[in-house]
């Protein structure tokens, strides 16, 4: 007979760890671009690397971390409603 659902503990602990993920990402985003902002580079290859990460590579990791907590929310409900269901 097959299993129809989840482990309760699996998943809450998934959605966990993809939260984790999140905020890990969140922070390596603001550390890199701490110290973009902090490194002496000028000249026109700092102004491209510059434009680039704000313009792709930041909003990237952002978009990312957002999907990890989206995604890390999605399984604790799920959790949730798989607790509640088999009660």
């Amino acid at each position: 007979m097959a299993i129809w659902g989840a482990d309760v503990q699996e998943l809450k602990t998934l959605g966990k760890k993809l939260s984790s993920g999140s905020n890990d990402l969140d922070r390596i985003g603001r550390n890199l671009d701490n110290l973009l902002h902090n490194t002496d580079w000028t000249g026109p290859d700092a102004k491209r690397f510059s434009d680039e990460w704000h313009s792709r590579h930041l909003p990237s990791l952002n978009k990312a971390a957002q999907a990890l907590d989206d995604a890390g929310k999605k399984a604790v409900k799920n959790a949730a409603q798989q607790e509640q269901a088999s009660h």
